[in-house]
Parts: C-alpha cells; sequence; structure tokens
C-alpha cells in the first residue's frame, strides 16, 4: 500500500496529487482539531466536486467541516469533530441532527487499531475487553466481543481499516517524499502505511540532511509517501508548528458563515476560487 521508489522526485502539483482521489474513497485526513490540517487539500476535493467521501479522521476539525458543508461527504469515522474554543463544527453537527451523515462513532483507541491492523494485513487487532463498559458495542455491531483463546478473558475485534488516499500537512519533506512533522502528531505516522496513496502538502521542500537535522529527523518515510507537494500555508487557517499559530479570527469567520447558507456559499466560492 502505498510504497514507491525511495529515489523518485515526487514533487507534483495539488490538483495532479488530488487526481488519485475518486468519488466514495476512504479519505484519511491527519493533523489534530485545529492543528497542521490539510486545509488546502480539504478546499481543492470541495472545488474539484468529489462526492460521497468516507473521511477518517481521530480528530476532525474545519477541513473536515468545510468538505461536509461542500456535499462531499457521505460518511465520517472520526472520535470528535469541531473546532474547539470556536465552538460546535456548524456542518457536522447540522448534518448529524438532519441523519443526512453516517456517523460511524470512533474512540481513540478503536481507530488507531483499525488503522495499525490494516498496516499489519490483519483482519482485525484485539483490545482489552473494557470497552464494553460503554455503550460503543450496541453503535458498533462490527465490533465482536470473543473469549481470548489463551486467558478466557474478554477482548473485542477491531476490524481493519484500510484506506484509499491519506492526505497530510509536513512541517517539511524532502524531494523524496520524507517528512517532517511537528506539533501534535495524531496518527499521522501510521496512516500512511495503511494507504494506497498518500499526499502530503508540505510548508518547505528541503534537502534530506536539512530534514534529518531537524527537530524528530524524518518522521514519516518516504517509502509510504507517493506525492509531495510544495505548498507554504498549507494548513491555513490553522496552525502548523513553528511557521504559523492558528488564526482564530479566520476560524470565527468560517463560523459565522457557516451558520448562514447565503453566506456560506460566499465563503466556500471565494476560498476555492484558487483551487478551480
Amino acid at each position: 500500500m502505498g510504497q514507491g521508489p525511495l529515489t523518485a522526485d515526487k514533487r507534483t502539483t495539488l490538483g495532479e496529487a488530488l487526481g488519485a482521489v475518486r468519488d466514495g474513497h476512504r479519505v484519511a485526513l491527519g493533523g489534530m482539531t485545529l492543528y497542521r490540517r490539510p486545509v488546502a487539500a480539504a478546499l481543492a476535493l470541495a472545488a474539484a466536486g468529489r462526492k460521497r467521501l468516507e473521511i477518517v479522521t481521530l480528530t476532525g476539525g474545519i477541513e473536515t467541516d468545510l468538505l461536509i458543508g461542500a456535499d462531499c461527504v457521505r460518511r465520517l469515522r472520526s472520535c470528535y469533530t469541531g473546532l474547539e474554543v470556536v465552538g460546535f463544527a456548524p456542518h457536522f453537527t447540522r448534518h448529524v441532527q438532519e441523519g443526512t451523515l453516517d456517523l460511524v462513532e470512533e474512540t481513540e483507541y478503536t481507530l488507531s487499531y483499525a488503522v495499525h491492523a490494516a498496516t499489519m494485513r490483519v483482519p482485525f487487532l484485539p483490545m482489552r475487553g473494557d470497552l464494553a463498559r460503554t455503550d460503543i458495542l450496541r453503535v458498533r455491531p462490527d465490533l465482536k466481543a470473543f473469549a481470548c483463546p489463551l486467558t478466557g478473558a474478554t477482548l473485542i475485534a477491531v476490524p481493519a481499516l484500510p484506506l484509499d488516499i491519506a492526505i497530510l500537512h509536513a512541517t517539511a519533506a524532502d524531494h523524496y517524499g520524507n517528512c517532517n512533522l511537528q506539533g501534535q502528531l495524531a496518527l499521522d505516522p501510521h496512516l500512511p502505511t495503511a494507504a494506497a496513496v498518500t499526499i502530503v502538502t508540505a510548508e518547505r521542500i528541503v534537502s534530506t540532511d536539512e530534514l534529518m537535522a531537524m527537530r524528530g529527523g524524518v518522521q514519516l518515510a518516504g517509502l509510504f509517501v507517493t506525492h509531495v507537494i510544495d505548498f507554504p500555508g498549507g494548513s491555513l487557517p490553522t496552525s502548523c508548528f513553528p511557521d504559523h499559530r492558528l488564526d482564530v479570527a479566520a476560524v470565527l469567520d468560517y463560523a459565522d458563515a457557516a451558520a448562514d447558507a447565503t453566506a456560506w456559499s460566499r465563503w466556500l466560492a471565494r476560498a476555492t476560487e484558487a483551487f478551480a
């Protein structure tokens, strides 16, 4: 899944890279809440009119909400979707209340186990049965309780979740797809290992030596990356440490626009104009 030549130059344009995304694909979005999110890629997907996507994200933020608002998403798998201090994610909240979004309830554990199972090419991974104390087995019939063949203890089988596409924003990358990721990593180092195609937008393209000299060095191997795009500010208005902070005012503007159909149409048209 997603493996390419180690020494191939993987630089391309965002439009060319997103040509790999098809209607109905399962697309994982990197980052966490309002930190290092692939917002430019999400806007480009909205501009391209992709439909019926299944979005997978540990915690969804503005990038996930705008795709829902642009009618690109049929299903969402996440353990949280919101705008943190700004409040609820408007489109997500409305679509869930209206029953027009298929929501798969996840926890951080179930989603990470599902991705790791896909990476390991096994049908499921077992987790401790403590999760059965919650209601998640009632809303997730695909999670199966079973007796451990060694101890007899109750375990829960979490099905593998292979991904069609993973899209991440990196602090820096080299020509070969090796990436440095600063700040909250969430599931970013693992999503590409479960994906057939991995697209990375980066604040800057640097040499491999420069990349290795950064704090943390290479945190995502180019072996699992298929496309790299030089895209400074590709996570705005979300943050990308140490290059730029969260633009709270811009997120507030987004939330205000999303609350009104006319304002939302104007916001989306303006935000996607560069990608049309």
